[in-house]
């Protein structure tokens, strides 16, 4: 891959984990990078000029003696800059853009973009998931994904514990509150092959990596069956 495309994911990554990245004070060639150094960056400025403005504005309206129209009204200016504020840096959406297309997620408009980001998908996760073998991934497995709390980590962590998982599969057990390290401390106990199915049960049932240990020491060691496992849970309730 391009060093030049390899610099942009970089700097990609670093705006989208919120590190003020800023813009320059004597604009250089875009050529040579796609985000220059500066004074401050763009979400920031927005963020200081969203505070001067309101502080203005609230005193120049005495919103503490207008009455109940004008309140409205200033409540309405006052959200129209919050969602002016809100917006994504242009060279986010730009380098976002780029990196989508790279990956096969072509014409994507500024909307588009938007409205990914929206839904929590960034480049950086997208490439993350992919990476992990997800080659076909669709834009609405993506979204689904970050709906659903499934994190590149989480899906990382149960492939390395031996799950081949689907995207239903990876959505299904966190949809269930299954994680990877309540998965990883049932394997630390000895439930190397327990499936997916079983973690669900358990996870639905309330069984705790604590109550399966305690089971294992009253047994002298010996695993109990995951029936075993449920039974001993709903006993002590």
């Amino acid at each position: 891959m391009a060093a030049k495309f390899e610099r942009l994911k970089e700097e990609l990554k670093s705006l989208e984990q919120g590190e003020i990245l800023s813009k320059p004070v004597v604009k250089k060639n875009r050529s040579d990078s796609l985000f220059q150094s500066g004074l401050s960056s763009s979400k920031w400025l927005k963020r200081i000029l969203f505070a001067g403005f309101l502080g203005s504005f609230l005193l120049y309206a005495g919103i503490n003696y207008i009455g109940s129209g004008a309140t409205s009204s200033v409540s309405d200016t006052v959200t129209a800059v919050q969602n002016w504020t809100n917006q994504p840096d242009e060279d986010l959406l730009e380098g976002m853009g780029t990196w989508m297309g790279e990956m096969g997620y072509t014409d994507l408009s500024r909307e588009d973009l938007i409205e990914l980001r929206e839904q929590g998908v960034t480049a950086t996760f997208t490439s993350r998931i992919r990476d992990l073998g997800y080659s076909d991934l669709s834009l609405d497995d993506v979204v689904r994904l970050s709906q659903n709390d499934v994190s590149s980590t989480f899906a990382a962590m149960m492939k390395e514990l031996g799950y081949e998982l689907t995207i239903d599969d990876l959505v299904d057990l966190r949809q269930h509150d299954v994680t990877a390290y309540y998965t990883s401390n049932l394997h630390d106990l000895g439930y190397t092959d327990i499936t997916m199915e079983e973690l669900i049960r358990l996870k639905d049932t309330g069984v705790t990596t604590a109550e399966a240990e305690a089971l294992i020491e009253e047994r002298g060691g010996e695993l109990p069956a995951i029936e075993e496992l449920i039974r001993y849970h709903i006993s002590n309730q």
